[in-house]
């Protein structure tokens, strides 16, 4: 509908409700994800692309001083409106400018698209296997949490496909809260909307994973090689603990920089360890040889076939199960 005459609103509306004191005021807010893009581990933000629509009813603009508003797209600060502030955004742009339709029944609709980075606290101690719940934290201000009432607006919900690669989103929701400045009693509503989404895990299998036990299934070829031959012992360990610290720095890029260890860092620990292990058993039973005890360095070969391989085991249970 065309925005016909006058849409001035007397300066009285712009202050109190709708409706009076004691009597909440009914909303309906809602949220549509449109994409997601990314998530950043290190700095703990993601980047997102989400509609946000509010609704209430004010039927005093249906005749003000003898003219309806009904038609007209009025600034949201002319009239009594709960202010929109996303309390975790990082760098958010809006697509529209910030104005509500008015219909002919005195129904109001606002609806802004937001894109950007959010903040949001990410719990990776279960990398490469971990789940996460993204928020969107929308407080309405100008209003107290006690003052709205809220349904949810039947067009909430998330896109089928998204833009991101290395995560699966597999739910949403929209819940309401309430939200306290730590330095102030009231409480204001606030709007949440939560993602669930899961880490793809076949890249970090074929990068991550498949590459180290690699790493470590060759380190343990000293074990079946005679204790007697000292360059093939040595340099079969020296060249595993090389492309073992080769890969260590190539990780430096993929695994999260965090103060605590995540099932990864317990991994690439267990793994860095066994290979270290293996070359120094290859020391040990070229020296045991090269003293004469070659039966002594046999049967140490022999004992490690067995319980290098369980402790690998045990580590991959460690790191991926437990």
């Amino acid at each position: 509908m065309a925005i016909q005459g006058d849409c001035s609103v007397p300066r009285e509306l712009t202050l109190t409700r709708p409706d009076p004191d004691g009597v909440p005021t009914e909303m309906t807010v809602g949220a549509y994800l449109v994409d997601l893009q990314g998530i950043d581990d290190a700095e703990q933000t993601f980047s997102a692309d989400f509609f946000f629509v509010m609704a209430w009813r004010d039927e005093r603009l249906v005749n003000v001083e003898g003219r309806s508003l009904a038609g007209c797209r009025l600034p949201i600060e002319a009239i009594w409106a709960p202010r929109v502030l996303i309390m975790n955004e990082r760098t958010v742009d809006k697509s529209f400018e910030d104005r509500v339709y008015v219909e002919p029944d005195g129904h109001l609709e606002y609806s802004q698209r937001f894109q950007g980075v959010f903040t949001n606290r990410l719990d990776l101690q279960d990398f490469p296997l971990d789940r996460q719940t993204l928020s969107i934290r929308v407080v309405l201000g100008r209003t107290r949490a006690e003052d709205v009432t809220f349904l949810l607006d039947e067009r909430s919900g998330r896109a089928e496909e998204f833009s991101i690669a290395d995560w699966t989103v597999t739910g949403g929701s929209v819940e309401y809260e309430s939200f306290r400045l730590p330095t102030a009693e009231q409480r204001y509503p606030q709007v949440t909307y939560r993602v669930e989404v899961r880490r793809n895990r076949a890249y970090y299998a074929q990068k991550l994973f498949l590459p180290l036990i690699l790493i470590v299934c060759m380190s343990w070829a000293v074990f079946w090689i005679d204790p007697k031959l000292v360059p093939p012992q040595i340099g079969i360990s020296t060249s595993a603990v090389l492309t073992l610290i080769a890969f260590l720095f190539s990780l430096a890029y993929t695994l999260p920089r965090l103060s605590y260890l995540t099932r990864a860092d317990r991994f690439v620990m267990g793994a860095t360890v066994l290979v270290f292990f293996a070359f120094g058993e290859a020391l040990l039973s070229t020296g045991l040889a090269g003293r004469g005890r070659e039966e002594a360095a046999l049967r140490i070969d022999r004992l490690s076939r067995l319980v290098f391989p369980a402790i690998f085991a045990a580590i991959l249970l460690y790191s991926l199960l437990l």
